[in-house]
């Protein structure tokens, strides 16, 4: 036992060490957005559990047993970290209604309670309650109850941000050209990653010893956590400076005011839509047949979707129309959302640049550019999705109707 202590206290002290770096490194950024901050104290959180474990395994509880019920108390509040950190990406406020913050609140409290109940004890008492910290036979109820609570918190906040975040996507998809800019995709990876990993960590508590797991298997987790954001945060540049926060910012705006009818040119539809709160806003065919004259010459004339950043409020503003009216005009004309719509025509543009390529004139890789794309992951997604190949593929299949 004393061997496997070892292992435990040196494994432990490890994994804490490489959360004290990392988290050092989001908070001491220059210019740093919260969302940095966010992030550096979702890894910072289970850290300081880790270092209850140290001062457990080196038998220092005997001196300092607050550390048992503190840090307990603090883990409470990773499920909404994350849950504060989806929120944040997605450039949303949190909603203090959400039944999910009271529940952790209870837990806190109880977790209190307990340490109170611990204070009341004889000091054999309580000698013997921390002496069965290694011992299955006799693991405090208490520390059992505690975990139990704050492991359901977590799923319920993972799986509402996921949620959150699916909504999101769905309604950006309808606004936005490319949605690679406001991170669904990395959120979506990221929320999958901790609800999977919450979900084997509820397993163990069910099916392993209660100090293996929170001195083997959560360190273990929070260690692949935490690669994770070592290369999608950084790799995927979502740990932002503060003019990028801004932009991301922007953009969330720019979307809920399209999601409220707040644009100028929608003020009339919203009017409309308060005064008949139970009737669903339509156009009449000779509307939608007006819109789709101008969208298709727009279009044909302009290219809009060779801009970047366009998005349906920029799209609808120069053919002096409301954005709701566009986007249901794009819906039933197109079959398609403004997302797709846009990066049809992108691919479009893609396949005539490439159906005449030439090496000295254009670099496949960088191609996306000339399209409209923001960036090269986007492009190739777009590609495969229209043409059910990538481009270098798309040039052999011509390469070869030429030779027949």
């Amino acid at each position: 036992m004393i061997n496997m202590n070892i292992y435990y206290l040196y494994y432990n002290f490890f994994v804490f060490l490489n959360i004290l770096i990392l988290s050092s490194i989001l908070f001491l950024r220059r210019k740093n957005p919260k969302t940095n901050i966010i992030l550096g104290l979702i890894i910072l959180c289970p850290g300081l559990n880790f270092l209850n474990n140290i001062i457990i395994i080196s038998n220092y509880i005997y001196q300092f047993p607050l550390s048992l019920f503190l840090f307990q108390g603090t883990a409470a509040s990773y499920g909404f970290l994350i849950y504060w950190y989806t929120k944040s990406m997605l450039g949303q406020k949190i909603s203090w209604k959400n039944p999910l913050h009271y529940y952790t609140l209870a837990g806190v409290l109880i977790d209190i309670w307990f340490y109170i109940e611990f204070k009341m004890m004889t000091p054999s008492e309580q000698y013997n309650y921390l002496s069965c910290l290694f011992n299955k036979a006799c693991y405090p109820w208490q520390m059992n109850l505690i975990n139990a609570i704050f492991v359901m918190s977590w799923m319920g906040y993972f799986i509402d941000a996921y949620i959150i975040t699916l909504k999101h996507e769905k309604s950006a998809k309808g606004f936005f050209s490319d949605t690679d800019k406001i991170n669904i995709s990395y959120l979506k990876n990221f929320l999958r990653l901790v609800i999977t990993l919450n979900f084997i960590l509820m397993v163990m508590y069910l099916s392993l010893q209660t100090h293996h797991v929170e001195y083997i298997i959560i360190p273990s987790i929070v260690l692949m956590v935490n690669v994770f954001f070592l290369y999608y945060a950084f790799h995927k540049n979502t740990v932002f400076n503060t003019i990028e926060y801004c932009n991301l910012i922007s953009n969330s705006q720019s979307l809920e005011k399209f999601r409220r009818f707040e644009e100028p040119l929608c003020q009339e539809i919203k009017e409309l839509k308060q005064e008949n709160k139970s009737k669903k806003y339509t156009l009449t065919q000779l509307e939608i047949e007006e819109n789709y004259q101008k969208i298709i010459r727009y279009i044909e004339k302009e290219k809009p979707y060779l801009d970047p950043n366009i998005n349906l409020t920029k799209f609808s503003f120069a053919l002096n129309a409301c954005s709701h009216n566009i986007s249901l005009t794009i819906n039933i004309k197109f079959d398609k959302n403004f997302f797709d719509f846009i990066n049809y025509y992108r691919v479009e543009e893609a396949k005539r640049i490439l159906e005449s390529f030439d090496k000295n004139k254009y670099n496949l890789n960088m191609i996306y550019q000339d399209c409209g794309f923001n960036s090269k992951s986007s492009f190739y997604r777009a590609f495969k999705k229209f043409t059910r190949s990538t481009p270098s593929e798309y040039i052999e299949n011509k390469l070869k109707e030429y030779c027949i």
